[in-house]
């Protein structure tokens, strides 16, 4: 079902979403927005989200035809919703720490490849942030991007770089596993 080579940007934000109810890191529902796009452009499905959430035990209960929907588990009392308005970030979610997180996400590489994609997406999802239409000084805000060794590294450079420090914009790897990295700082 998923590319092992690489995961998308809906991947991203959906392991992120996961991973941080499954933890207890939220308070309420988090907020996702997948491009539709992302998920079917024609006849061709490039990620089948409605099978990736039930697969990791998230359903709507109305599964119908649309993917974008609320998506609970029965283990947690938050739950997914998945919609595709744009200017709010890819991932919105109320921590326990009191603050509100964004997040966006972006699709990537999990083996070296000779391209380096991983610069130019960070950066991109870097402007795309703090560039989101509704946001307020006092959010956590993140880039979020796949676990793999290139990612990895840029990521634990690039957060001590200090124009990155004095920002307080966190870089987020999420693995297939559902674990996350670059949130520590905010007890995630």
């Amino acid at each position: 079902m998923l590319p092992e080579d690489k995961m998308p940007e809906a991947e991203v934000t959906l392991r992120l979403a996961i991973a941080l109810i499954e933890n207890s890191h939220v308070v309420g529902d988090i907020q996702t927005a997948i491009d539709g796009a992302q998920v079917k452009t024609g006849n061709t499905v490039h990620f089948p989200i409605v099978e990736f959430l039930n697969e990791n035990g998230w359903w709507s209960p109305s599964q119908n035809d649309r993917w974008q929907a609320k998506y609970s588990n029965t283990k947690y009392q938050a739950s997914i919703i998945v919609h595709s308005s744009a200017g709010e970030g890819d991932l919105v979610a109320d921590l326990k720490i009191g603050k509100k997180l964004r997040v966006e996400s972006k699709k990537g590489p999990l083996k070296r490849s000779k391209s380096s994609q991983e610069y130019p997406l960070i950066r991109e999802a870097i402007g795309q942030l703090v560039t989101v239409e509704h946001a307020s000084p006092s959010d956590l805000l993140a880039v979020a991007v796949p676990k793999s060794e290139k990612f990895d590294s840029l990521a634990e450079q690039w957060r001590e770089r200090p124009i990155m420090k004095s920002t307080g914009l966190h870089i987020i790897t999420i693995g297939r596993d559902n674990t996350i990295h670059g949130l520590s700082d905010a007890g995630i």
